[in-house]
Parts: C-alpha cells; sequence; structure tokens
C-alpha cells in the first residue's frame, strides 16, 4: 500500500532551508530600514505611518519566530544528550538580547508614527541600526550549529509547525509584500526552492508577476512614484490579488 500523507511526514527530512530564507528576509528588510527611516520627512506623518506599521509587521514576525524556537527547538535539543548544553544557552541568550534591542525599537515607534518628529525619526533609525549585530550573529549562528541538528531530532511535521506559526505572525495587510520580500530574499541559489513551497496558486501568481508584485509593494513602501503607478496597474488585476491576499506567505 502507498505510503500515507502522516507516514510520509513522519519519515521525511525537515525543510531547514525555509527557515534560511526567512532569516534572509529579516536581514533584508530591517538591514533597508535604516535608511527608509531616515527618509521620511518631518512632519511627514503619512510616511511614518506606512513605515512605522511596515517595522511593526516585522517586529510581530521576528517575534513570534524567536518564541516557537524558544517554546519547540530548544526544549527539545536540551533533552538531547548529544546535544551540548552551552549552545542552548547561546542562542537563548541571543534571543534575549535581540529582544531587548526589538523592545527598545517598538517603544520608539508609536510616537514616531503619530508625529513624524526627528527626533524620534533618529531614535528609531539607530534602533534599527543597533538590532542588527545581534540578529546578524544570532541566524548566522544558528544555521551553522542548530540547523544542522534538526534531521533525525524533528520530523517533517514537527518542523512544519514552525513554518506554521510564522505564517500565522504575518499581519493580513503585508502578506503581499512578505511574499514578494520572501521570492527576493531567497535569491536565485534558492528560487527554486521557494516556488515549491508555495501554494499552487499563489506559485502561478508569482511566476507571473513576481518581479511586478515586488517593485510595487516596494514602492509604495518607500513612497515612490511607482507607487502611485502600481495602483492604476493594480486596478486591472484587482480580483486575482485580492484573491491571493488572503494567503499567508511561507516565511
Amino acid at each position: 500500500m502507498p505510503a500515507t500523507n502522516g507516514a510520509r511526514n513522519a519519515t521525511a527530512m525537515p525543510d531547514t532551508g525555509e527557515m534560511v530564507v526567512v532569516h534572509r528576509l529579516f536581514t533584508q528588510e530591517y538591514t533597508a530600514s535604516v535608511g527608509l527611516v531616515r527618509g521620511v520627512a518631518a512632519g511627514n506623518t503619512a510616511r511614518s505611518a506606512v513605515v512605522a506599521d511596515h517595522l511593526a509587521a516585522l517586529g510581530a514576525m521576528l517575534t513570534e519566530h524567536h518564541l516557537a524556537e524558544d517554546e519547540l527547538v530548544w526544549p527539545r535539543l536540551v533533552a538531547d544528550p548529544a546535544v551540548e548544553p552551552a549552545l542552548v544557552a547561546r542562542m537563548e541568550e541571543q534571543h534575549e538580547r535581540i529582544a531587548d534591542a526589538l523592545g527598545r525599537l517598538e517603544q520608539a515607534l508609536p510616537g514616531w508614527r503619530e508625529s513624524a518628529d526627528p527626533v524620534l525619526r533618529d531614535t528609531v533609525a539607530e534602533a534599527c541600526a543597533e538590532l542588527l549585530p545581534a540578529l546578524d550573529a544570532h541566524l548566522g549562528d544558528e544555521e551553522e550549529h542548530i540547523l544542522p541538528l534538526v534531521p533525525g531530532r524533528f520530523t517533517a511535521t514537527e518542523w512544519a509547525v514552525l513554518s506554521e506559526r510564522g505564517r500565522a505572525a504575518v499581519p493580513g495587510p503585508h502578506r503581499l509584500y512578505m511574499l514578494a520580500a520572501l521570492g527576493e530574499a531567497a535569491g536565485e541559489d534558492r528560487h527554486t526552492e521557494f516556488l515549491g513551497r508555495l501554494p499552487a496558486p499563489v506559485r502561478l501568481l508569482y511566476r507571473v508577476a513576481g518581479p511586478s508584485l515586488r517593485r510595487r509593494t516596494k514602492a509604495r513602501l518607500h513612497g515612490t512614484k511607482a507607487a502611485k503607478s502600481a495602483v492604476t496597474q493594480a486596478s486591472r488585476p484587482s480580483r486575482v490579488v485580492h484573491d491571493q491576499s488572503s494567503v499567508k506567505p511561507k516565511p
């Protein structure tokens, strides 16, 4: 008899490559956010609201990403006598440093969002810049030392829970942007894998309109002229875009 989906998932290898792309997304977006924030003119609350909402969405995604690891990954590894306890302790300490930096960023966001005050703008930009070193160090450490431990300790089904939680953490209004941003973060080396993880309708949409989707969503975030023309262009295929807006991209 052919194996059931449950049996196949219980024996299949976990897809750790998906997490690498998610890590790239966080690095890509927080790196770009420093200049993005500094580019918002004093008093331009329309722009500060857009950028602040973007950073809040990223923060929610990063927080859930780490919370899922705290709850699902570290306990499994700590219980394994073959895993060095100091390694997990280092991961947990790195999470705490990132949470502290993210907390400082999120504390400054509401006031800047509402006022576009230039002093608060600089505080937000500096908080983004201060977050990056801790984030880069942790993500690289995790990819080098943690992801190789996953096969044999997690089934594909167990590991997929992290992806499911990540998808659920993407705020609805930001799903199209994050889908396009993930495609960019995947790069040429992981582009085929990225497409293969998408549900068939979303994959078709991305194959047809992926580059255009990235330009349009990025233009809106950056407040460029392309964002205005994108609104007009998007009005024609609006049914397709609307249909996919409820689909959560796979971080």
